[in-house]
Protein backbone atom coordinates (compact mmCIF):
# COMPACT_ATOMS: atom_id res chain seq x y z
CA UNK A 1 0.00 0.00 0.00
CA UNK A 2 1.57 3.29 -1.14
CA UNK A 3 1.69 6.35 1.23
CA UNK A 4 1.13 9.49 -0.16
CA UNK A 5 1.13 13.13 1.06
CA UNK A 6 -2.66 13.42 0.58
CA UNK A 7 -2.89 10.39 3.68
CA UNK A 8 -0.59 12.07 5.97
CA UNK A 9 -1.98 13.99 8.98
CA UNK A 10 -2.04 17.72 9.42
CA UNK A 11 -0.46 17.41 12.54
CA UNK A 12 2.41 15.77 10.84
CA UNK A 13 2.77 18.69 8.63
CA UNK A 14 2.52 21.13 12.03
CA UNK A 15 5.86 19.18 13.05
CA UNK A 16 7.76 19.30 9.96
CA UNK A 17 7.27 23.04 9.36
CA UNK A 18 8.58 23.43 12.50
CA UNK A 19 12.15 22.94 11.01
CA UNK A 20 11.34 25.74 8.73
CA UNK A 21 10.53 29.57 8.46
CA UNK A 22 7.29 30.53 7.91
CA UNK A 23 7.87 32.21 4.61
CA UNK A 24 9.64 29.26 3.06
CA UNK A 25 6.49 27.09 4.38
CA UNK A 26 4.42 29.50 2.83
CA UNK A 27 6.29 29.64 -0.65
CA UNK A 28 6.60 25.62 -0.69
CA UNK A 29 3.28 24.64 0.61
CA UNK A 30 0.72 27.87 0.10
CA UNK A 31 0.45 27.18 -3.80
CA UNK A 32 0.74 23.17 -3.96
CA UNK A 33 -3.06 22.64 -3.88
CA UNK A 34 -6.17 23.56 -2.13
CA UNK A 35 -5.66 21.08 0.90
CA UNK A 36 -2.19 22.54 1.81
CA UNK A 37 -3.98 25.81 0.94
CA UNK A 38 -6.01 25.14 3.67
CA UNK A 39 -3.04 23.74 6.08
CA UNK A 40 -0.90 27.22 5.43
CA UNK A 41 -4.19 29.04 6.01
CA UNK A 42 -4.49 27.74 9.86
CA UNK A 43 -1.47 27.58 11.19
CA UNK A 44 -1.45 30.28 13.55
CA UNK A 45 0.84 28.78 16.12
CA UNK A 46 3.96 28.70 13.78
CA UNK A 47 6.08 31.07 15.31
CA UNK A 48 6.79 33.87 13.02
CA UNK A 49 10.50 35.24 13.02
CA UNK A 50 11.10 38.94 11.24
CA UNK A 51 14.40 40.47 10.22
CA UNK A 52 16.42 37.29 11.09
CA UNK A 53 19.85 35.91 9.09
CA UNK A 54 20.16 39.38 6.94
CA UNK A 55 16.13 38.75 6.51
CA UNK A 56 16.34 40.46 2.41
CA UNK A 57 14.07 43.37 1.40
CA UNK A 58 11.40 40.69 -0.58
CA UNK A 59 10.89 38.71 2.63
CA UNK A 60 10.34 41.50 5.14
CA UNK A 61 7.94 43.27 2.83
CA UNK A 62 6.47 39.72 2.17
CA UNK A 63 5.48 39.52 6.00
CA UNK A 64 4.15 43.03 6.35
CA UNK A 65 1.51 42.36 3.63
CA UNK A 66 0.96 38.55 5.15
CA UNK A 67 0.89 40.10 9.08
CA UNK A 68 -1.47 42.83 8.52
CA UNK A 69 -4.61 40.51 6.88
CA UNK A 70 -6.97 40.80 9.37
CA UNK A 71 -8.09 36.90 9.44
CA UNK A 72 -4.18 36.46 10.01
CA UNK A 73 -3.05 39.36 12.24
CA UNK A 74 -5.91 38.69 14.51
CA UNK A 75 -4.96 34.90 15.14
CA UNK A 76 -1.26 35.21 15.38
CA UNK A 77 0.47 33.38 18.24
CA UNK A 78 4.33 33.49 18.32
CA UNK A 79 6.10 36.87 16.83
CA UNK A 80 9.66 37.51 17.09
CA UNK A 81 10.77 40.78 15.55
CA UNK A 82 14.78 41.71 15.56
CA UNK A 83 15.97 45.47 14.44
CA UNK A 84 19.41 44.28 14.24
CA UNK A 85 19.60 44.84 10.91
CA UNK A 86 16.68 46.16 10.11
CA UNK A 87 15.27 49.73 10.01
CA UNK A 88 11.83 49.78 9.81
CA UNK A 89 10.91 46.40 11.94
CA UNK A 90 10.19 48.19 15.12
CA UNK A 91 8.63 51.17 13.42
CA UNK A 92 6.15 48.59 11.72
CA UNK A 93 5.35 46.29 15.09
CA UNK A 94 4.48 49.61 16.22
CA UNK A 95 1.91 50.72 13.57
CA UNK A 96 0.38 46.87 13.77
CA UNK A 97 0.90 45.55 17.20
CA UNK A 98 -2.13 46.02 18.59
CA UNK A 99 -3.90 43.79 15.77
CA UNK A 100 -2.55 41.13 17.13
CA UNK A 101 -5.39 40.45 19.40
CA UNK A 102 -4.22 36.06 20.11
CA UNK A 103 -0.94 36.80 20.57
CA UNK A 104 0.86 34.44 23.44
CA UNK A 105 4.63 34.95 22.63
CA UNK A 106 6.66 38.36 21.78
CA UNK A 107 9.65 39.21 21.67
CA UNK A 108 11.76 42.22 20.55
CA UNK A 109 15.39 41.71 19.64
CA UNK A 110 17.97 44.76 19.44
CA UNK A 111 14.78 47.27 19.34
CA UNK A 112 15.34 51.02 19.34
CA UNK A 113 13.96 52.94 22.52
CA UNK A 114 12.31 54.95 19.92
CA UNK A 115 10.71 51.81 18.35
CA UNK A 116 9.80 50.25 21.84
CA UNK A 117 8.56 52.99 23.65
CA UNK A 118 6.05 53.72 20.04
CA UNK A 119 5.19 49.59 20.34
CA UNK A 120 3.89 50.00 24.70
CA UNK A 121 2.22 53.57 23.27
CA UNK A 122 -0.24 51.49 20.83
CA UNK A 123 -0.73 48.67 23.10
CA UNK A 124 -4.22 47.81 25.08
CA UNK A 125 -3.67 45.52 28.19
CA UNK A 126 -3.63 41.91 26.11
CA UNK A 127 -4.62 39.05 28.54
CA UNK A 128 -3.64 36.20 25.78
CA UNK A 129 0.58 37.42 25.96
CA UNK A 130 2.23 35.07 28.68
CA UNK A 131 5.96 35.32 27.47
CA UNK A 132 7.31 38.20 26.74
CA UNK A 133 11.13 39.32 26.07
CA UNK A 134 13.62 41.55 25.25
CA UNK A 135 17.10 41.55 24.69
CA UNK A 136 20.34 42.50 23.01
CA UNK A 137 23.01 40.96 20.97
CA UNK A 138 25.56 42.44 23.27
CA UNK A 139 25.90 44.93 26.09
CA UNK A 140 26.80 47.83 24.32
CA UNK A 141 23.51 47.98 22.09
CA UNK A 142 21.26 47.68 25.24
CA UNK A 143 23.36 50.37 26.85
CA UNK A 144 23.38 52.45 24.11
CA UNK A 145 19.19 52.37 23.71
CA UNK A 146 18.90 53.12 27.30
CA UNK A 147 21.29 55.72 27.90
CA UNK A 148 20.12 57.53 30.97
CA UNK A 149 16.32 55.60 31.40
CA UNK A 150 16.39 54.94 35.84
CA UNK A 151 16.16 51.20 36.81
CA UNK A 152 12.59 50.03 36.56
CA UNK A 153 11.50 52.82 34.00
CA UNK A 154 9.08 50.35 31.85
CA UNK A 155 8.38 47.48 34.17
CA UNK A 156 4.94 49.14 35.03
CA UNK A 157 4.14 49.74 31.88
CA UNK A 158 5.18 45.79 30.90
CA UNK A 159 3.36 44.48 33.75
CA UNK A 160 -0.16 47.01 33.47
CA UNK A 161 -0.14 45.94 29.62
CA UNK A 162 0.81 42.09 30.14
CA UNK A 163 -1.56 41.03 33.03
CA UNK A 164 -1.13 37.00 31.84
CA UNK A 165 2.41 37.09 31.85
CA UNK A 166 4.22 33.61 32.99
CA UNK A 167 7.45 34.47 31.39
CA UNK A 168 9.42 37.39 31.07
CA UNK A 169 12.95 38.73 29.91
CA UNK A 170 14.32 42.55 30.24
CA UNK A 171 17.50 43.03 29.17
CA UNK A 172 17.72 46.48 29.97
CA UNK A 173 21.25 47.48 30.27
CA UNK A 174 21.72 50.59 31.92
CA UNK A 175 24.53 53.06 30.88
CA UNK A 176 25.06 54.57 34.26
CA UNK A 177 27.35 57.63 33.61
CA UNK A 178 24.72 59.90 32.09
CA UNK A 179 22.50 61.99 33.22
CA UNK A 180 19.37 60.87 33.74
CA UNK A 181 16.41 61.57 31.13
CA UNK A 182 14.21 64.34 31.59
CA UNK A 183 11.11 62.55 31.05
CA UNK A 184 11.16 60.12 33.65
CA UNK A 185 10.69 61.91 36.99
CA UNK A 186 12.85 59.54 39.62
CA UNK A 187 11.01 60.10 43.37
CA UNK A 188 13.51 61.49 45.82
CA UNK A 189 12.85 58.64 48.45
CA UNK A 190 13.48 55.90 45.46
CA UNK A 191 16.93 54.98 43.82
CA UNK A 192 14.59 53.28 40.73
CA UNK A 193 10.98 53.43 39.30
CA UNK A 194 8.71 51.54 41.71
CA UNK A 195 6.08 49.44 40.41
CA UNK A 196 2.80 49.13 41.26
CA UNK A 197 1.43 46.22 39.52
CA UNK A 198 1.68 42.71 40.76
CA UNK A 199 1.67 39.78 38.26
CA UNK A 200 -0.43 36.78 40.03
CA UNK A 201 0.86 34.41 37.08
CA UNK A 202 4.28 35.34 36.34
CA UNK A 203 6.86 32.41 36.87
CA UNK A 204 9.89 33.26 35.50
CA UNK A 205 11.58 36.28 35.34
CA UNK A 206 15.29 37.24 33.72
CA UNK A 207 16.50 40.51 34.47
CA UNK A 208 19.37 43.22 34.61
CA UNK A 209 19.23 45.10 38.34
CA UNK A 210 20.18 46.53 41.29
CA UNK A 211 20.12 44.28 44.11
CA UNK A 212 17.81 46.85 45.79
CA UNK A 213 15.60 46.74 43.18
CA UNK A 214 15.56 43.25 42.76
CA UNK A 215 14.02 43.50 46.95
CA UNK A 216 11.39 45.57 45.36
CA UNK A 217 10.24 43.33 42.54
CA UNK A 218 10.32 40.70 44.91
CA UNK A 219 7.52 41.99 47.09
CA UNK A 220 5.41 42.02 44.61
CA UNK A 221 5.90 39.48 42.78
CA UNK A 222 6.53 36.27 45.90
CA UNK A 223 5.33 33.53 43.60
CA UNK A 224 8.33 33.72 41.23
CA UNK A 225 9.33 29.87 40.73
CA UNK A 226 12.50 30.79 38.57
CA UNK A 227 14.56 33.97 38.80
CA UNK A 228 17.89 34.86 36.99
CA UNK A 229 19.37 38.36 37.45
CA UNK A 230 22.69 40.25 36.64
CA UNK A 231 23.70 42.44 38.96
CA UNK A 232 24.11 46.03 38.12
CA UNK A 233 25.08 49.26 40.08
CA UNK A 234 22.41 51.65 41.07
CA UNK A 235 23.25 54.96 39.92
CA UNK A 236 21.56 58.58 40.65
CA UNK A 237 22.33 61.72 39.82
CA UNK A 238 24.36 64.30 41.37
CA UNK A 239 21.27 66.65 42.71
CA UNK A 240 19.52 63.38 43.76
CA UNK A 241 18.93 63.38 47.96
CA UNK A 242 19.99 59.81 47.59
CA UNK A 243 22.98 60.15 45.50
CA UNK A 244 25.61 60.27 48.31
CA UNK A 245 23.57 57.79 50.67
CA UNK A 246 24.35 54.72 48.34
CA UNK A 247 26.81 51.48 49.83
Amino acid sequence: MTTTLEDLSVELFYEIFLYFQFHEVFNIFANLNSRFAAIINNIATMPVYLGFNGMSIAVTEFYYRYLSQENISNRLRSLCVSDTLAIDNGFWLAEHVSTFLSLRHLCLIDMKRSSFELVLKALSPINSLNTFRVFFSNDYRAAYTFMGVPEGAYFERIFYLFPSLRVCQLSFYRYIHYTLDSQFALPPSKTFMPIQSSLFNLRSLILYCSPTFLSHLIVHLPQLEQLNFSRSDPWLPDTHPLRYEQK
